[in-house]
């Protein structure tokens, strides 16, 4: 859920064929629709997690969310498919970032983007675990704790601090294969053998992950699609819609149905009561609405307003769990009521998100970017970032 500049060339669709020159850039507008999407899918995450998630939610309202917010519950339960709409706006906006760079002003951008807002989160639910625990899970150990500063969590087997940063680890491995393409320079004919390669590598390792656990990291069930079906729809904004990335978009589409529905079986197991036709139409209308981004039928969403609240989007999307739990906890055992608590809550983890991104993130990126353009020699380096 990273904060990326969603900027692009203002470009005619070129021909999409391998030895097709790329369009000169005529300008350089703002894509202020993936910005709006970004938000529409921070704030579901949000309101599924303090509204939606049946169990956790009980142990921080003391009830059912059900029976708190009887209107809100049957939308916000499905608030999580949230993140399958930023996981293919990153296809999208990756591609797009890394298009002309080297490897290494890739992986410097990708750095300065995620980790100044992600280490103060760290701190802050650091903080929030000791100071207002829940009083029913066990407080994160110490060692777990300064783990989650490295984001390799996950291949550390240490405990996350915040459930959300999950996705922040399905985002790296995806930064780490993308890599793998950036060694030669991109051009539409590698862009699109990558994407079908790692989609074919994604459906077999289901199957063989276990054999091969390393590459089952970087070919993950359904998130592998949903980068993929970004990527194809960044392709069509750049060179325009052909078959070949109609049949590649279509393919990660029926990857993503399937694996959907293994996961909302696997989530109902657990506890989790999802339809899963539900979950389908709604990831379905996510893969439109960035697929009407890339056919440039949105482009008259031009808002600039959009542009701060898509800067907020990921301090929001670091900060709201497990600190939002801890609020919520104390407005409503003081008495403020269910709504009272939902509106005060989300309010103030809008506020921190905008003081965290005018007064932590903006100075941290603008200090390291001199630091790294000074001692790498190339101060024009990472411009874009």
């Amino acid at each position: 859920m990273s904060q990326t500049d969603v900027q692009v060339p203002g470009q005619p669709y070129a021909t999409a064929t391998a030895g097709s020159a790329e369009p000169k850039p005529r300008s350089a507008p703002r894509l202020y629709a993936l910005d709006a999407l970004r938000v529409v899918a921070a704030l579901s995450v949000m309101f599924f997690h303090y509204t939606g998630i049946d169990a956790s939610t009980k142990a921080n309202w003391g009830v059912h969310p059900k029976e708190l917010f009887p209107s809100l519950f049957p939308f916000t339960v499905y608030g999580n498919y949230g993140v399958q709409l930023f996981f293919i706006i990153s296809g999208f906006v990756i591609c797009l970032s890394a298009w002309g760079r080297t490897p290494g002003q890739f992986v410097k951008a990708r750095f300065l983007r995620l980790f100044p807002a992600y280490w103060f989160s760290v701190v802050v639910a650091l903080v929030t675990w000791r100071v207002l625990p829940d009083g029913q899970r066990q407080v994160p150990a110490i060692s777990d704790s300064l783990a989650n500063f490295t984001m390799f969590q996950v291949p550390m087997s240490a405990r996350h601090l915040v459930g959300a940063y999950w996705t922040l680890w399905v985002e790296l491995t995806f930064y780490m294969i993308f890599l793998v393409v950036l060694l030669k320079r991109l051009d539409y004919m590698r862009v699109t053998v990558f994407c079908w390669v790692w989609l074919i590598a994604g459906v077999l390792m289901q199957q063989t992950g276990q054999a091969v656990p390393l590459l089952s990291v970087f070919t993950q069930p359904l998130n592998t699609a949903l980068f993929v079906a970004g990527i194809a729809m960044y392709l069509m904004y750049r060179f325009g819609p052909d078959l070949k990335l109609w049949g590649l978009l279509g393919a990660s589409w029926l990857v993503m149905q399937h694996d959907l529905f293994e996961s909302v079986m696997k989530g109902r197991e657990r506890g989790y009561d999802r339809s899963y036709y539900v979950a389908l139409a709604i990831v379905t209308v996510c893969y439109l609405l960035v697929l009407l981004v890339a056919l440039r039928k949105l482009d008259w969403v031009n808002w600039k307003w959009l542009t701060t609240a898509g800067a907020l989007v990921y301090p929001l999307y670091l900060l709201h769990e497990e600190l939002g739990w801890a609020v919520i906890r104390e407005l409503y055992q003081r008495g403020l009521g269910p709504w009272g608590t939902l509106a005060v809550t989300s309010a103030a983890m809008v506020v921190l998100a905008w003081l965290t991104h005018l007064f932590v993130e903006k100075p941290s990126v603008k200090w390291l970017k001199a630091r790294l353009a000074r001692e790498s020699g190339t101060p024009k380096e990472l411009d874009r970032v």
